[in-house]
């Protein structure tokens, strides 16, 4: 058992970490907190080391593309910061090959707490530090966590996707329409949008596959200036969308559901509510805008109230409920308030996420939420049906990277990419590779349909039937992730016999038998094949073109000549 030592003992009570039990290389630490009467504790942190053996890189839900291991006194050392609207407390260390060394979690996903791991020189260890309460809390009188330390030699996705599954809470149901490409308003348009063209994109995008709608920031405000201070009222700019419900009907008839965006927590100066909810803000009311307070019953029923109303009045097919992850406490978030009927604010968003999801679901049975990085933990995805990645508008590097972290932690939750968008004067294959970064989610595309080059609708349309005709072994196939310090040089989904792998910069692919695609999504034009046996082959280009077939009886490895964004497709003869 490990020495953990407790750094900052709160003053408000006892804390104590005390060993439950060790199986299969998973250790687990019980934590309790009793104070000696109801407070807001204050931080405790508690450390410990780990024999630095094997480690090469670094993972938490909120690392992005920094994933190297650092010293712990360099300020910026790997540090997992979660609460209940944003992250997830899990940090792993990885090995080269791919392996878990350790992953360390705690099984609360609500309260705030930091996990941090950096290189200790003196003892060539892992300094692991976990800071409990690392944010204001509500009041308690007790508090009962459990830290769990993963060494089991598996894949580190497999060691990370265990630890979000224990603290999942609920049963996860996603809708169909949730798991089926996506057409976006936001990157095309902004705040600029219109009905009557609206409709149109919708035909061309039903006619490549997409069945959902999203309707971005720009419906509820005649000012296309962006930023906030107009949200809040939530009514329809009727120079946009002239009736609301008939527009809606009329995408329907196309075949295509809707989502509408709202930014949950932003009531803008300019709005006419903004004077109502005055002393229910957590933030300062000399803002611009502001978040509301969900510790008070009144924010929480305005809010599901409006959506409420909107999905029955409208008959929405869902709801992009934005920025959830801006909850958080100020110095001029209410201390006093008789009003407030919850002191945390964690609860209270879970509070508020229970309510609108249980009135839009009378409503509505199917009803779709998406949710984004970073609010994607194992509590807000049981409300959340889809999670998207963050923006990162043209960065098909991102975008993948967002798909495949989120892939680990989401459970059944359909991952969305960000929405797909590119320069007019794109090559077809740089078009592609948009696209292929994202395979192993749901593709969402925001570029004007009726302005794309006719090559280019061409190459979507592949894509998009490629995803759809293997949507089952893309997002349910056993999936496999290789090379996280390389931020994902590779992945695959085998699903019933069928493989589908994406080289995004390693183009060797292990073959042994069965049905096999081979995507090329790095900036070579070949991908070589490691197996043995007489195979039958067929490459496409990236728009579906067939440019050579034949046989090959591979040897160990053989090479085939495979463009950029382009296929291999393999198939075991006889």
């Amino acid at each position: 058992m490990l020495d953990i030592k407790v750094i900052n003992k709160n003053a408000d009570g006892s804390f104590r970490v005390e060993p439950c039990g060790c199986e299969n290389n998973i250790t687990v630490y019980d934590v309790r907190f009793c104070a000696r009467k109801m407070c807001s504790p204050e931080k405790i942190t508690v450390e410990f080391n780990i024999p630095y053996v094997g480690a090469f890189s670094v993972w938490n839900s909120g690392c992005g593309l920094v994933r190297n291991i650092l010293p712990d006194w360099r300020p910026e050392h790997q540090v997992s910061k979660s609460r209940l609207a944003s992250g997830i407390p899990i940090q792993s260390v990885i090995s080269q090959d791919g392996s878990n060394v350790f992953t360390l979690s705690v099984t609360d996903a609500k309260t705030p707490i930091e996990i941090s791991t950096g290189s200790e020189e003196a003892g060539k260890s892992c300094l692991c530090r976990v800071s409990f309460f690392a944010e204001p809390v509500g009041q308690l009188v007790e508090y009962k966590t459990q830290i769990i330390i993963d060494e089991r030699k598996i894949p580190f996705y497999e060691a990370i996707k265990a630890a979000a599954e224990r603290m999942r809470q609920g049963k996860q149901v996603v809708p169909d329409a949730a798991r089926m490409p996506m057409y976006s308003t936001w990157y095309n348009y902004h705040q600029n949008i219109n009905d009557d063209e609206l409709i149109e994109e919708c035909k061309r995008a039903y006619e490549l596959g997409m069945r959902s709608i999203i309707i971005d920031d720009g419906w509820q405000t005649d000012n296309n200036g962006g930023g906030y201070s107009y949200c809040g009222d939530w009514q329809v700019c009727q120079h946009k969308i002239k009736d609301m419900r008939s527009f809606i009907d009329k995408i329907h008839n196309i075949g295509m559901k809707v989502i509408l965006w709202y930014s949950v927590p932003y009531v803008g100066r300019r709005s006419d509510v903004w004077e109502h909810f005055q002393g229910k803000y957590l933030d300062s009311e000399e803002n611009e805008q502001n978040c509301l307070d969900p510790r008070f019953p009144e924010v929480r029923e305005y809010l599901a109230g409006i959506y409420e109303k909107a999905a029955s009045e409208w008959e929405l097919d869902g709801f992009k409920l934005d920025f959830i992850d801006a909850f958080e406490f100020t110095e001029y978030s209410d201390k006093v308030s008789a009003e407030r009927d919850f002191d945390s604010l964690e609860d209270a968003i879970e509070c508020l996420l229970s309510e609108i999801t249980a009135r839009l679901k009378q409503t509505n049975p199917d009803i779709i939420l998406e949710f984004r990085q970073s609010y994607i933990g194992p509590v807000v995805t049981q409300y959340g049906n889809m999670i998207r990645v963050g923006d990162c508008a043209l960065d098909a590097f991102i975008n993948r990277v967002g798909v495949l972290d989120l892939r680990m932690t989401s459970g059944k939750a359909a991952v969305h990419s960000d929405m797909i968008t590119w320069n007019a004067d794109e090559t077809n294959e740089s078009v592609s590779k948009q696209l292929i970064a994202v395979l192993f989610g749901v593709p969402q595309v925001s570029v004007k349909l009726a302005e794309i080059t006719k090559e280019h609708r061409s190459v979507l349309k592949f894509w998009l039937d490629f995803w759809i005709e293997n949507q089952n072994v893309l997002l349910d196939g056993k999936l496999k992730i290789y090379n996280p310090e390389a931020n994902y040089s590779m992945a695959e989904a085998e699903l019933n016999g069928k493989k589908i792998c994406v080289c995004y910069s390693r183009n060797i692919v292990d073959y042994s038998g069965g049905n096999l695609t081979a995507v090329n999504g790095t900036g070579e034009s070949f991908i070589a094949l490691r197996g043995n046996g007489k195979i039958k082959y067929i490459i496409c280009d990236c728009m579906g073109a067939n440019i050579e077939s034949g046989i090959k009886d591979i040897k160990d490895i053989a090479v085939f000549d495979v463009p950029q964004s382009g296929l291999l497709i393999a198939e075991g003869e006889g």
